[in-house]
């Protein structure tokens, strides 16, 4: 059986965090849920989150990239990259363990396993 996953955010990279940041705080009313100079994520009065960034995509192009979330992202790699073309290995980032995946029309799906002492911070 393969390993669950959890929807995590769509992220979006940008030039301005901080403007970016306001917009999406003052105009469309989100709350920030994790800040951090380059990285913010929000979420929305239904519990959807979204994030922002300003450092360099994980793959080229400028469409918002797709994470699910999983609990141990080697196991989920092992049972994944078998079914699916990966588009990138497992890596390790400041932030956990991810790798990308494609659907088969194509689109990148990252998946990522947290780590606990992610550099953004939560915001109360």
């Amino acid at each position: 059986m393969p390993q669950p996953v959890a929807f995590g955010f769509a992220l979006e990279y940008v030039q301005d965090v901080q403007q970016t940041k306001r917009f999406f705080t003052e105009v469309l009313g989100l709350k920030v849920d994790r800040d951090h100079p380059t990285f913010v994520q929000f979420s929305a009065r239904n519990g959807a989150a979204y994030a922002i960034a300003s450092d360099a995509p994980m793959d080229k192009g400028d469409a918002p990239e797709l994470w699910w979330l999983v609990d141990d992202a080697n196991a989920a790699f092992a049972q994944m990259s078998p079914r699916s073309e990966v588009s990138m290995p497992l890596r390790q980032m400041p932030f956990g363990t991810c790798f990308g995946i494609k659907h088969p029309a194509g689109q990148v799906h990252y998946v990522l396993e947290l780590a606990p002492d992610r550099p953004s911070q939560p915001v109360p």
